[in-house]
């Protein structure tokens, strides 16, 4: 195993994290029993790759927004942080719901919500 850090603590964490990590794709196998460890692996790969391109992609629209609304000369500093949060409140709502949910019930409440064809 190689570390970056040369801390004792650090090695324990790293040893704790891959313990988990091995344990949480144990239990992705075991609900579906026809696929194999590596393919749990990879599904939660693809997952943190597309969650780490979303949270990359929140912050470029964030900045544009952000730019947008300082832009509006009638609004104060105030109001324009105010709308900045209210609009950081609801994306963070959002991508907290998304993430507790699986694919099938977020297709499933868009079809119900007509958000989706």
């Amino acid at each position: 195993m190689s570390e970056q850090s040369r801390h004792y603590s650090a090695y324990i964490a790293s040893i704790h994290l891959k313990g988990l990590m091995f344990c949480l794709l144990l239990h992705a196998k075991q609900n579906d029993e026809n696929s194999k460890v590596c393919d749990s692996r990879n599904l939660f790969c693809d997952s943190l790759q597309n969650l780490d391109f979303a949270c990359k992609l929140w912050g470029l629209f964030k900045a544009l927004i952000s730019d947008a609304v300082s832009s509006i000369s009638s609004l104060s500093t105030t109001e324009s942080e105010i709308i900045l949060n209210k609009i950081n409140e609801e994306v963070t709502s959002f991508f907290n719901q998304v993430l507790q949910m699986d694919t099938f019930t977020l297709r499933q409440e868009a079809i119900s919500t007509g958000k989706y064809p």
